[in-house]
C-alpha cells in the first residue's frame, strides 16, 4: 500500500507514483502487495534523512538501536537482534537493487534518493533470502544528460550542523554524471557524568558518485560507488527502568533492584556513567555495477555489486557509578562497595559479492514475466569482548555474594555462498482477472571457525574445568571449533487479481518465505558451538486492496495478514549476560489500512493505522508475544500549501502514536515472580511522536527557508534495553530537536 508519501494534485487527483517493487516500471496501485513508498518531495518536506524516519511513518514497521552499527529493523514483529557473523537479516534492505547482507551496512543517511520503497511480509521469490519480514529498497536518483545542482545547509539545537549537495549533467553526449555528498553532526544529546564529555553524537561523512553510459537507445550502463563515514563518542546507557519496591530481580533472586535505585536516585536519561573510553566507528564502501539491455523479446538486466564494511565499536553496557563513589543511606549501612561493570567492544570486518542476471517481458506484453539467476557469497570477520565484574562488598544484610565478572574475548570468522535461481508470471484470463505465480529455489552454505577465549587465564585457549570461566563464557569453557551446514528451500508465490469497473485492485495471495540456519555468536555452551540454528519458513497469506474514489482525490488502501511460522529464529539475553538462540513457532496476524486524500488545492493529509498480534505457538513460551510487536500503532500528517507575497508557504505537520510493546521475548524459568521482573523490565511503555516543518518559497529563485523540529513534546522513550540484575539498562531515542534551513535548487 502507498500511502507513507503525500501525492501531489495532478490533473484534477492523486499522483500516480511509479515502482519498480516487483522488478518492473508500474503503478503502485498496481501492485498486488502491501507497499509503502517515499518519493524524493516526501523525503524533503518530511525531513526524512535516516531509516529511523521511514520506519516512524510505515506501518508494522518497529525500528530500534544498539549502536551505529547494529540496528534492528522489524516488520509485522519479524526481525533479528542477532549480530553473529554467520547470522543473516529477516529484513533486507537493498541499495540500488544490491542486497546488503549485513546490518552493520543497512542503517546510513538517506539524501538525493528517488524514492525509498518498503515491501511488507516475505517477498521469496523476487527477493529471495533473508526477506521473510519484509524489504526495504533504496533507490538513489540517477544520472542523466539535464544540468541540475543543488545545496541545503540546515543548523539547529545540539550544534545540529546538517549540508548536503548535488550536481548531475552531461560530460559527453552519452556519457552523464551525478555526485552527491552528504555532512550531518550533532554534538551529544547526552553527557558522560563523570567527564562531562558528549554522549550520544554523531558525525556523518557520505558521498555517491555515478556514471550513466548510453551507447543507444537500448542500452544503458552504470557505475555507483558510495561511501560512509561514521565517528561517535558512543551511547549513554542509563539504569532504566528501576524498581525501588525491593521486589526480586533476575539474578540468583536476589534483591538488587533496591539497591541499585538507592544507587542511581534521580537519575536523568540524558546522563550517565558510561566509561570515557566508550566510542563507535564505522566505515562503508560500495561499488555497483549495472547494465541493461533492451530487446524485442524484454530487457536483460546484469547486476554486479561488492560492499565491505567495517565497524570498531565500545560501550558501556550498564552506565553506572565507578567502584570508589561515596556510600549512600540505608537500609544498606556504610562502609560497603558496590562494583557493577560490563565494558562490550566489537570489531567487525565484512566483505561481500553479489551477481544477478534477470530477464524481464517488455512492457506491453500481454503476459508479465520476470525470470533470473542470483549468486552471493560473503565473509565476516567479528571479535567482541566483555570486560565484566559485578559484586556486592561489606552489606550483612545480603550474604554470600562473591564476586563475579570475567574477561572473554569470542571470534567468529564466517563464509557464506548462495545460489537461486528464480520466476514470476503474471497471466491476465480476462481484462479484469489475473493470476500471478512465481517460484525460487535457494542454497545457502555457511562455513564459520568460533574461538571462546579466556582472557584471566595463564593459558586463554585451555579449557580447564577446574576454573571457573567469565562472564559471559560461564558456565562453558573455552574452545576453537569449526564448522559448516548448508540448506535449500523452495520458495514462490500464488496471487490472484481482481480489477472493479471502478478500477479498484482486489488482490489475495499465499507467499512462502526462507531465511537460513545460523551459528549463534558469544555461544557458552560447547556442545552446540558447532550445531546451527535451523532455518525459518514462513508461509503468509494476505487480502487486501487498492482504491481511488472521488475523482482520485482520496485513496484507500487496506491489507489483512496472516503469517505462519516455522522455527522462527528468536534471540535474547539472559539475567547472566548470556546470548540465547532458540526457535519457536509462531502466528503473527494483523491489518494495516492507509488513508491518502487532496480534498481542495493545496490541502493534502494521509492516515495510517495497523493491528499486529504476534505470538508463540506452544512450547514453553505459548502464547508469549514476539519483541518488537506493539499491538496498535496509528499515523499520519497533514500539509498545506499557499501563495503568499513573493513566493509560496507550506506547513506540514507528521504524528505517530506507538502502543506498548517488549524488547525481549518473554521468560519461562519457572521462577514466576523472576519471570514477571523481567517481562516488565523489557517494556517500552506506548508513547506519541510530533514532527513538523514550515517553508518558505522565494518567487522565481529557486530558494527556500525553512524551520524543523523533530520530537517536539520532547518524549522520553528506550530504544533499546538490556534486563539484568532485575532492572533494565536503556539507550534512549534523541531529544527534542529543532532548527533553520536554507536550499537552492537550479530548476
Amino acid at each position: 500500500m502507498v500511502l507513507a508519501q503525500e501525492a501531489g494534485r495532478v490533473a484534477g487527483g492523486l499522483e500516480e507514483i511509479i515502482v519498480t517493487a516487483q522488478k518492473r516500471v508500474e503503478s503502485a496501485q498496481d501492485v498486488p502487495i502491501a507497499l509503502s513508498v517515499f518519493d524524493a518531495a516526501t523525503l524533503e518536506k518530511a525531513n526524512i534523512d535516516r531509516v529511523d524516519d521511514i520506519a516512524l511513518r510505515t506501518p508494522n514497521f518497529t525500528m530500534m538501536r544498539n549502536n551505529v552499527g547494529e540496528p534492528q529493523f522489524y516488520i509485522r514483529g519479524v526481525g533479528s537482534n542477532s549480530d553473529s557473523a554467520a547470522g543473516d537479516p529477516t529484513v533486507g534492505v537493498f541499495q540500488d537493487e544490491i542486497y546488503v547482507g549485513r546490518v552493520s551496512g543497512a542503517a546510513f543517511d538517506v539524501f538525493d534518493m528517488e524514492r525509498v520503497e518498503v515491501l511488507r511480509g516475505p517477498q521469496g521469490t523476487l527477493y529471495g533470502r533473508n526477506t521473510s519480514g519484509g524489504a526495504i529498497n533504496f533507490v538513489p536518483n540517477r544520472p542523466n544528460q539535464d544540468f541540475f545542482a543543488s545545496a541545503e545547509l540546515s543548523y539547529g539545537n545540539y550544534d545540529n550542523l546538517e549540508g548536503r549537495a548535488v550536481i548531475n549533467g552531461g560530460i559527453t553526449d552519452s556519457l552523464a554524471g551525478r555526485l552527491s555528498v552528504s555532512h550531518r553532526e550533532h554534538s551529544g544529546y547526552s553527557e558522560n557524568i563523570t567527564t562531562g564529555a558528549d554522549l550520544d553524537d554523531e558525525d556523518n561523512w557520505s558521498a555517491r558518485g555515478q556514471l550513466m553510459f548510453k551507447p543507444g537507445d537500448a542500452s544503458r550502463l552504470l557505475l555507483s560507488y558510495d561511501y560512509v563515514k561514521d565517528d561517535a563518542a558512543g551511547s549513554a546507557r542509563v539504569p532504566f527502568p528501576v524498581f525501588p519496591t525491593g521486589q526480586v530481580g533476575a539474578f540468583n533472586n536476589l534483591a538488587t533492584a533496591a539497591l541499585l535505585a538507592i544507587w542511581t536516585p534521580g537519575q536523568d536519561v540524558r546522563k550517565s556513567y558510561s566509561v570515557p573510553e566508550s566510542f563507535q566507528e564505522r566505515e562503508i564502501n560500495g561499488l555497483t555495477l549495472r547494465f541493461e539491455q533492451d530487446a524485442s523479446y524484454g530487457t536483460w538486466t546484469l547486476l554486479g555489486g561488492w560492499r565491505n564494511v567495517e565497524l570498531s565499536w565500545m560501550e558501556d553496557l550498564d552506565g553506572l557509578k565507578p567502584y570508589g563513589n561515596p556510600p549512600v543511606t540505608p537500609p544498606y549501612p556504610p562502609p560497603y562497595g558496590w562494583v557493577l561493570q560490563n565494558r562490550d567492544r566489537a570489531d567487525e570486518d565484512a566483505e561481500q559479492y553479489s551477481a544477478e542476471a534477470r530477464l524481464t517481458s517488455p512492457a506491453d506484453s500481454k503476459v508479465s514475466w520476470t525470470a533470473g539467476l542470483y549468486y552471493f557469497t560473503e565473509t565476516v570477520d567479528r571479535d567482541e569482548s566483555f570486560l565484566t565484574q559485578f559484586s556486592i562488598v561489606q552489606v550483612p544484610s545480603i550474604p554470600g555474594l562473591q564476586v563475579l565478572g570475567g574477561d572473554v574475548t569470542f571470534t567468529q570468522n564466517a563464509e557464506s555462498e548462495s545460489y537461486a535461481a528464480y520466476g514470476q508470471l503474471t497471466y491476465p484470463f480476462t481484462d479484469q482477472f489475473s493470476v500471478t505465480a512465481g517460484l525460487r529455489y535457494t542454497n545457502d552454505s555457511k562455513d564459520v571457525h568460533q574461538i571462546a577465549v579466556d582472557n584471566e587465564r595463564t593459558d586463554p585457549t585451555n579449557p580447564d574445568p577446574t576454573n571457573t570461566p567469565g562472564i559471559p563464557l560461564y558456565p562453558g569453557q573455552p574452545y576453537d571449533i569449526k564448522a559448516d551446514d548448508s540448506w535449500d528451500s523452495t520458495t514462490g508465490k500464488i496471487g490472484l487479481d481482481f480489477r472493479t469497473g471502478a478500477g479498484h485492485l482486489l488482490y489475495a495471495s499465499a507467499s512462502k518465505g526462507f531465511k537460513s540456519g545460523i551459528f549463534p555468536s558469544q555461544n557458552n555452551v560447547t556442545s552446540t558451538v558447532g550445531v546451527a540454528t535451523p532455518p525459518e519458513e514462513v508461509w503468509s497469506y494476505e487480502v487486501g486492496a487498492k482504491t481511488e474514489w472521488l475523482e482520485r482525490t482520496l485513496r484507500v488502501n487496506l491489507a489483512l495478514f496472516l503469517m505462519d511460522y516455522k522455527d522462527l529464529q528468536l534471540f535474547r539475553l539472559d539475567p547472566q549476560l548470556r546470548l540465547q538462540t532458540f526457535t519457536e513457532d509462531t502466528t503473527n496476524s494483523g491489518a494495516e489500512l492507509e488513508i491518502l486524500a487532496a480534498p481542495a488545492e493545496g490541502l493534502e493529509f494521509g492516515i495510517n493505522a495497523a493491528y499486529l498480534k504476534a505470538e508463540v505457538d506452544g512450547g514453553a513460551n505459548d502464547g508469549g508475544e514476539l519483541p518488537r510487536s506493539p499491538e496498535y500503532t496509528v499515523g499520519g500528517f497533514a500539509e498545506y500549501s499557499w501563495p503568499v507575497a513573493g513566493g509560496g508557504m507550506s506547513l506540514r505537520a507528521d504524528f505517530k502514536w506507538t502502543d506498548d510493546y517488549r524488547t525481549e521475548i518473554p521468560y519461562n524459568t519457572g521462577n514466576a515472580v523472576s519471570d514477571a521482573s523481567n517481562w516488565r523490565i523489557t517494556e517500552i511503555e506506548s508513547y506519541a511522536l510530533l514532527n513538523a516543518r514550515a517553508a518558505y518559497v522565494l518567487e522565481g529563485s529557486n530558494i527556500e527557508f525553512s524551520l524543523w523540529g523533530k520530537n517536539l513534546t520532547d518524549e522520553e522513550y528506550p530504544t533499546h534495553i538490556i534486563p539484568f540484575l532485575g532492572n533494565g539498562f536503556s539507550i534512549f531515542a534523541p531529544p527534542r530537536t529543532y532548527g533553520v534551513a536554507v536550499s537552492w535548487k537550479s530548476k
